[in-house]
């Protein structure tokens, strides 16, 4: 079995979008682990630096790299540096088309998860670090389950291996809030908008902060749409039954990825925006 330092062992590189999330870094972390070469994890988010201390996985590049592996992304935009030479491996919809066309190997297939797909693609039994990483992302990809479908918990299943659940909640959820009090204040303060859909509107301290009140508030208070007064912008979060409509809304905000919009901190326009989908026609 290889071990985890692998760095100058082959000239590949494999690299996750920009903001790391755990999808991308799972699925990086297992080319890593199974072809060799290096690594490279663009600003992890916290779980995503969670499981690389867990496993000691650090950036890592090879004396000459001659093919990049690129991660739950086919969008040249989305990743930290021009990649001459490349394999893509992604889930999402609309792929770019000219970057796709140039790729030595492409495999792109519409998933929950990014995951799912390498472990269709593995022909062997995977490290149990591997699953647990798999584990991780599907839960995370997947809002803590809520928007799973039964395809997700059979490979869910899998992925566990020797471990339960709640390993996999406690590493994800442990340490999000850094000053409770402050926390607690801003929750208080969250504004509640009732249209034909229940929206919330909070001001959040950082990603974790807005990830543990989707976790905390959405069901309890009723909400379909959450709207998060980000340091670097708004923060779009809604159930799964709404995304199409609620994203259409969105379109009108050109920087921005998914519910993620970076151009603007104005959270009143964006309610309007997703207002106005709501109203009847």
């Amino acid at each position: 079995m290889r071990t985890n330092q692998l760095c100058g062992d082959l000239p590949f590189l494999h690299l996750t979008h920009k903001r790391a999330d755990a999808d991308s870094f799972a699925s990086a972390y297992w080319g890593y682990r199974l072809f060799g070469g290096g690594i490279y994890i663009d600003e992890p988010d916290l779980t995503v630096r969670k499981l690389m201390q867990r496993f000691c996985v650090k950036n890592c590049f090879p004396p000459h790299i001659q093919l990049f592996f690129v991660y739950d992304t086919s969008d040249p935009q989305q990743l930290s540096f021009l990649v001459p030479h490349y394999c893509i491996f992604d889930h999402h919809n609309n792929p770019h088309k000219e970057f796709v066309e140039k790729a030595f190997y492409s495999h792109i297939r519409l998933r929950s998860a990014n995951v799912l797909n390498l472990y269709d693609l593995s022909r062997q039994v995977l490290p149990d670090d591997v699953l647990f990483c798999f584990a991780v992302a599907l839960v995370s990809e997947t809002a803590f389950l809520r928007t799973a479908c039964s395809e997700d918990l059979m490979y869910l299943s899998r992925f566990l291996s020797g471990h339960v659940l709640e390993d996999v909640f406690e590493l994800i959820l442990e340490g999000r809030v850094k000053d409770i009090s402050d926390f607690l204040t801003r929750l208080s303060r969250i504004e509640i908008v009732d249209s034909r859909e229940r929206i919330g509107i909070i001001e959040c301290k950082d990603d974790d902060e807005f990830l543990c009140v989707v976790d905390l508030a959405m069901y309890p208070l009723s909400l379909s749409v959450l709207l998060g007064k980000m340091p670097w912008g708004v923060w779009v979060y809604c159930k799964k039954k709404l995304v199409q409509k609620v994203y259409s809304a969105l379109r009108r905000f050109e920087n921005r990825k998914a519910g993620r919009i970076y151009e603007t901190k104005d959270v009143q326009a964006v309610l309007n925006a997703i207002l106005e989908t709501f109203e009847p026609t």
